[in-house]
């Protein structure tokens, strides 16, 4: 019996170890993730009833969906968002939208 039950503890162990290890992996992609953005600001010109118009400093125009947006944000005209875009290339607009206070 006792040698059972050290064996499951042995068990334990190990399978613990090895989370951990894999928790410590999944941190480190998640992490490398998160720096693969650029940001962009724009001050939002226009708003229809599918999206926003915005326009940056420098001229550049830009339209993305209320859908992109998250629902405890409220844009209007005037406000001040910052856009997050993929750096791979992908040219599927914002990847998130945040609205500047």
């Amino acid at each position: 019996m006792k040698v059972l039950l050290l064996l499951l503890l042995t068990l334990l162990l190990g399978l613990m170890v090895f989370l951990k290890f894999e928790m410590d992996e999944a941190r480190q992609v998640s992490n490398e993730v998160e720096t693969e953005y650029f940001t962009e600001e724009y001050t939002i010109n226009k708003v229809d009833s599918s999206g926003y118009y915005g326009e940056s400093g420098d001229g550049k125009s830009i339209y993305f969906k209320k859908e992109k947006v998250a629902a405890y944000q409220k844009i209007k005209n005037g406000d001040a968002v910052v856009l997050y875009f993929d750096k791979s290339g992908r040219i599927d607009g914002p990847v998130k939208i945040e609205k500047i206070d």
